[in-house]
């Protein structure tokens, strides 16, 4: 079962992360279709959802790990950061029909949420204070 939950829960992180992939490159000027970026959201909200269900799965069934450990509760606290900041990017330019530039606060925003998903990442990977 636990690999199984692992498997899903990196998957979901996948997800995010190709999304991020994909604001980036509208960040940096990428013209993308109407359905590419919905797709991308997509991605993103199924990859934050998953990432957080099956995080929280394997926490219960993985011996040692509780759900009180002080990296899981920085991850829930980061997650719970990401998930609308992340959101800016897709929406301005959505807004924008593709063809304006995206507003410098939501290009920030960006940039902000890749810093908070890598923190994720390393606490992920690190687990300070297990």
């Amino acid at each position: 079962m636990t690999d199984a939950l692992l498997f899903l829960h990196l998957l979901s992180a996948a997800t995010v992360f190709a999304a991020v992939a994909a604001f980036t490159a509208l960040t940096l000027g990428a013209r993308m279709e109407r359905g590419t970026v919905m797709l991308y959201r997509v991605l993103w909200n199924a990859g934050l959802i998953g990432a957080l269900i099956f995080g929280f799965a394997l926490a219960l069934d993985v011996e040692g790990y509780s759900l009180l450990d002080a990296w899981v509760l920085i991850a829930i606290a980061l997650w719970i950061a990401v998930g609308p900041i992340g959101e800016r990017t897709p929406r301005a330019y959505l807004e924008a029909g593709g063809e304006a530039a995206i507003p410098s606060g939501a290009i920030r925003a960006h940039w902000l949420s890749v810093a908070i998903v890598v923190l994720i990442l390393a606490d992920m990977i690190w687990k300070p204070w297990a």
